[in-house]
């Protein structure tokens, strides 16, 4: 299962091209741009470029890999979860080309999928992580510091999207999504007390959000320089970024 193309009209860069974007257009044809041909992006650019933490990380500590470790955490049907690890990639590889990113991030995001049962208890850090988990000055990228958790509701979300693309794909588009958790929470949750009781916590801060997975990218780039509660944040069972609420609540 994949996700249907964006319309045509959805363009971007329609008034100012960034300095990474104008440059990877200007490469000559069939070359494709890396961390070093295009402009060593600067705190003051941050603001102007696409996954501009994304890129200017890898450009300055040499780590030249990205991307959330994916958990899958329901084993009832194979062939659902195939369709789910599908889709998500595809979504982010268009999630990339909208942004005229492809060519450049998609060879640096390693995809690290901890499936087997057995491996969720005995995967070494380095095995989980990879390399680079156990370095204090990587372990804060969000990679090493948050993960991707797919139960069966999340799976799921998968079936829900198909039924409507055979549908004719009208009216409100569904979401596929997934978990993304912060590995340093405690259960008990940070924040505010008194909110509606979340797998046990009434905090505001429950340490993980539902995310729709065509923004993993951004998402991604935003956790790069802030916590997952700081801003943007929407409490389960709300989904991160439209705040309609997760589909398949019990």
């Amino acid at each position: 299962m994949r996700p249907i193309p964006r319309p045509a009209w959805m363009a971007n860069y329609l008034v100012t091209i960034p300095a990474a974007i104008s440059s990877i257009r200007q490469h000559p044809p069939g070359v494709d741009p890396t961390l070093d041909s295009i402009p060593q992006l600067n705190w003051a650019m941050l603001k102007d470029e696409p996954l501009s933490c994304i890129i200017q990380h890898m450009q300055e500590d040499g780590f030249r890999n990205w991307g959330f470790v994916v958990y899958r955490c329901a084993y009832a049907n194979d062939s659902q979860w195939e369709s789910y690890l599908e889709f998500l990639k595809e979504a982010v590889r268009e999630d990339l080309e909208f942004f005229e990113l492809e060519t450049l991030l998609w060879k640096h995001l390693k995809w690290t999928i901890i499936e087997d049962p057995e491996d969720l208890d005995s995967a070494s850090k380095q095995h989980r992580d990879g390399p680079g988990a156990d370095d204090p000055w990587l372990r804060k990228r969000p990679r090493f510091k948050y993960c991707i958790y797919v139960d069966q509701r999340c799976f799921d979300t998968v079936d829900q999207y198909q039924a409507w693309v055979e549908q004719g794909a009208i009216g409100i588009p569904k979401t596929v999504v997934c978990a993304i958790l912060d590995r340093t929470s405690k259960p008990s949750g940070r924040g505010r007390d008194g909110y509606p009781s979340v797998e046990g916590c009434t905090k505001m801060d429950t340490g993980w959000m539902y995310t729709d997975v065509s923004v993993l990218s951004g998402v991604y780039d935003r956790l790069s320089v802030e916590e997952l509660s700081k801003r943007d944040y929407e409490r389960p069972p709300e989904v991160w970024p439209m705040g309609d609420p997760m589909p398949f609540e019990p």
